[in-house]
């Protein structure tokens, strides 16, 4: 069973607050874009769709964070992790800043 330390538990509702809301967003996305393939709404504007993207790139990057957390033993969990979280996607943020 995993454990959430009480110093991680903000941070853990708000990623899944922003996955929830980012959830949502997405399948008004899908459905729209249903509409506008099907003639029956116009498109989803740039501006629209360039957000998405960036919230999409950023709760990537805070599920990545998290993933390496993890993987630092700081949950109390059976263990840590294994293998190396994050080889096969892109860095995370934080690996990025210390670049």
């Amino acid at each position: 069973m995993n454990v959430v330390a009480a110093e991680d538990w903000h941070d853990e509702l708000v990623l899944v607050a922003e996955m929830s809301s980012v959830n949502n967003q997405i399948a008004r996305f899908v459905l729209r874009m249903l509409d506008t393939d099907a003639q029956r709404n116009e498109g989803i504007g740039v501006a629209d769709e360039c957000r998405l993207g960036g919230r999409l790139v950023n709760l990537g990057y805070a599920l990545q964070d998290r993933a390496v957390h993890r993987a630092a033993g700081r949950h109390r969990e059976a263990g840590t992790i294994s293998e190396t979280p994050c080889t096969r996607g892109h860095a995370t943020r934080s690996q990025l800043q210390t670049r």
